[in-house]
């Protein structure tokens, strides 16, 4: 059941979630109603693997790529499932022997099995699908493995016997219309395996290729992203969000097995004469944090920024107490702005009024101070996003001092990497001191993997 196998395949690289037990439903249903009946295949498989709305375009499409062959299958008589998986050898011994009979004077000529099977205009759809499983091609990823496979396809077929015959030395008129007819044949012959080739690139490598491109922008750093990456880029913010706010969207609680709650449990068994018919044990509940997040938006941070925010306010369901600050030199708090409108506007409209203007960290401590002390207490967690370049200006670490003394903890979160701290202008020693935590925080993987700490230990 290979054949069923490698489309699953191809549907878990689109994004469909299918199970073992799935897959297995799947393959029994086909070898009980095979494959004859291409409309009952299609309504089977999407019975048993495709399991939300969504994804029926994506299902739809990629059946009818995958089994575009069959109808040719079907019409020289190759009804059955074990017929599609016959193997390569079984099948052209029995084609050759066949044409052979048939068609004495061309078998004469013809010296390579290909080419007598080209000779008699024999559907080579079955052979191509076999050479073509046989190269494994449903492991292209790229483009330019294309060309790669057909070649590899037409030597499986005998590309290269053709090929001998099609340059051999002639010396009479026949033969040389006969290498006339092969070299059209094997044209036509190398179309119709491109043709299949680029079927099955879209079936396997089109959703290849954009994981692909996916997995590395979580880990490019932030800071380096093209303007044509951003929209993919929200995408995947927004999509890690959503996957961190599911496994914290409850207030939990956690239960400390082996910490019996002893005036607990006797109130609950005050009933029963003494006897325990029920415990209770002592548990700790996770609050929701309280947060303030500090944001340095100038020229070289500006494009961090605006992922870590965008990251944040897609968790409004789980932190929903967020206040929310922005500076190059002046801080200005954006709560309401941020709030008000929608996420990528509001961001948008950030980056045009303060994004991209030289650093003042003094400058913007005191503005801090001055709109945001009197509100953070013991209950406060404070995010700062910045890489403490301070151009050779005082960057009041007293102020931040008070911060750290006030609030519960405080992160710090520095887009450059750690070697380049402490050099140049960089004066991230006199803020250090005064952070429960400094951490590089350059990529999409390093804002999830924060944020879920800061869930799960709020």
């Amino acid at each position: 059941m290979r054949f069923i196998a490698d489309f699953i395949g191809a549907l878990r690289e689109a994004g469909l979630p299918i199970s073992p037990a799935e897959s297995l439903d799947a393959i029994k249903a086909i070898e009980l109603l095979g494959l004859e009946s291409r409309a009952t295949a299609k309504s089977v498989l999407a019975l048993t693997l495709v399991k939300r709305h969504q994804d029926q375009a994506t299902y739809h499409e990629l059946f009818e790529l995958y089994f575009a062959h069959i109808e040719n299958a079907h019409a020289n008589g190759d009804n059955t499932l074990e017929s599609l998986e016959a193997t390569d050898k079984q099948q052209s011994q029995s084609q050759n022997q066949e044409s052979a009979e048939a068609k004495d004077g061309s078998a004469a000529i013809a010296s390579s099995e290909l080419g007598l099977s080209l000779l008699q205009q024999q559907d080579m759809a079955l052979a191509i699908a076999q050479a073509a499983k046989a190269e494994n091609l449903s492991s292209i990823v790229l483009f330019t493995q294309k060309n790669h496979f057909a070649y590899k396809i037409m030597q499986r077929l005998g590309g290269d016997e053709l090929n001998t015959e099609i340059r051999a030395i002639v010396d009479s008129p026949e033969q040389k219309r006969l290498q006339e007819q092969l070299t059209q044949a094997r044209a036509r012959l190398l179309e119709q395996v491109k043709d299949y080739v680029e079927q099955q690139y879209l079936i396997f490598a089109r959703h290849k290729g954009a994981k692909f491109r996916e997995d590395h922008l979580q880990q490019a750093k932030l800071s380096q992203l093209e303007h044509t990456d951003y929209a993919l880029m929200q995408r995947l913010v927004q999509k890690a969000a959503r996957k961190l706010a599911t496994q914290h969207s409850r207030r939990r609680l956690t239960r400390k097995r082996g910490q019996l709650d002893v005036r607990k449990t006797i109130a609950a068994n005050a009933a029963f004469d003494g006897a325990l018919f029920h415990t209770r044990w002592k548990a700790t509940r996770v609050e929701r944090p309280k947060i303030m997040v500090i944001c340095d938006v100038s020229g070289s941070v500006s494009r961090v920024a605006r992922f870590l925010l965008l990251f944040l306010y897609s968790l409004q369901d789980v932190i929903p107490k967020v206040r929310s600050y922005v500076f190059a030199s002046d801080m200005i708090e954006v709560t309401t702005l941020l709030q008000q409108e929608e996420i990528e506007s509001a961001l948008e409209k950030i980056m045009q009024c303060w994004g991209g203007l030289s650093t003042d960290y003094g400058q913007a401590l005191m503005n801090f101070q001055e709109q945001a002390l009197t509100h953070i207490d013991q209950k406060t967690t404070i995010i700062m996003l910045g890489d403490a370049r301070n151009n050779q200006g005082d960057g009041r670490p007293d102020i931040w001092q008070k911060v750290y003394r006030q609030s519960k903890r405080v992160l710090w979160l520095n887009p450059e990497q750690r070697n380049s701290w402490d050099t140049g202008d960089s004066i991230m020693a006199q803020y250090s001191p005064w952070c429960s935590s400094v951490e590089p925080c350059r990529s999409l993987n390093d804002i999830e993997g924060i944020f879920s700490r800061i869930l799960k230990y709020a």
